[in-house]
């Protein structure tokens, strides 16, 4: 049973990013993430294999991600079930490359999962940052925006909205229009 992404690679999107992993790497990779994820060696095995057989060139695609994430979500409209998908893929793809490799997908695998409060809501405040310049405008967060902007620049810095949230958890429901 894989990761649920299918073959979600397509080596001519990844071609030449992506070496397959001698078993020293390989070794070094896995003790390296059981070190930084609040994932054990085995878990990060049994996760790295899932991730390979779905993924077999190391990298899943904005685009299998989407058509993964657009079937598996029944509820919502189209528009904003690919809005959703975009800002969530984003945030795996911490270095921009417009593919998620194994390193990414496990670290932000154990934040949504095992992470602690901060680390959730970092990587949520993450996600609305679209333009990802560190602060969320207006435009990208009104409702956050009111509820936590302290200093009333227009702008939410990470440390306003860990602690704006902290303090108000409710903010984290959907708004209701």
């Amino acid at each position: 049973m894989g990761s649920g992404f299918g073959r979600a690679c397509s080596s001519q999107q990844t071609a030449g990013r992506r070496k397959k992993l001698g078993s020293f790497e390989l070794r070094r990779l896995i003790l390296q993430l059981t070190r930084i994820t609040y994932f054990n060696e085995e878990e990060v095995k049994e996760w790295y294999k899932r991730f390979m057989k779905d993924c077999p060139d190391g990298l899943l695609s904005e685009h299998y991600f989407l058509r993964y994430f657009m079937k598996s979500f029944k509820m919502g409209g189209l528009e904003e079930k690919g809005t959703l998908a975009r800002q969530i893929f984003r945030t795996f793809d911490r270095d921009a490359s417009g593919s998620v490799d194994f390193r990414e997908f496990i670290i932000g695998l154990s934040t949504l999962l095992r992470g602690t409060t901060v680390e959730r809501l970092k990587w949520i405040f993450n996600m609305y940052d679209l333009d990802s310049n560190g602060s969320v405008t207006k435009g990208e967060l009104i409702r956050v925006l009111k509820e936590v902007d302290v200093d009333g620049d227009g702008t939410l810095k990470l440390k306003e909205f860990v602690e704006g949230v902290r303090k108000n958890p409710g903010l984290l429901r959907p708004a209701r229009n």
